[in-house]
């Protein structure tokens, strides 16, 4: 199978979000992306927060041919979505990374489907 490529994923919290409320978010997030057989590990710090806008970084194993890049994306837009103060999420592969926050319908799908492309 290969080696797995790894991808960093770092979650910017909202204004006024707190470091307990990150952390509990980022954990579930892991937990999501562990159940779609994506693995993960801290990218920086252990546990800690990576940058002073209070971002969390953790690594994503991308593994398999073809189908982990659209799966990492749609675990990331689902769960975005789904944040009552989202804050951003920034997806680094290589030198390339996309910003995901919570855009129209048909804006997140022109930046999926751009991101997709360089990297499929």
């Amino acid at each position: 199978m290969g080696e797995p490529r790894w991808v960093e994923v770092r979650v910017v919290p909202a204004d006024g979000v707190d470091e307990k409320r990150s952390v509990k978010a980022v954990q579930q997030l892991r937990k999501e992306l562990a159940g779609e057989g994506l693995p993960t590990q801290d990218a920086r710090e252990p546990g800690g927060l990576a940058q002073d806008d209070g971002s969390i970084a953790i690594a994503v194993a991308l593994v398999g041919a073809g189908g982990a890049v659209p799966t990492l994306v749609a675990v990331l837009r689902d769960w975005i979505q789904r944040r009552k103060s989202p804050g951003k999420i920034v997806v680094t592969l290589g030198d390339d990374s996309i910003e995901m926050e919570r855009p129209t319908f048909d804006e997140r799908a022109e930046l999926l489907q751009a991101f997709l492309k360089r990297h499929n």
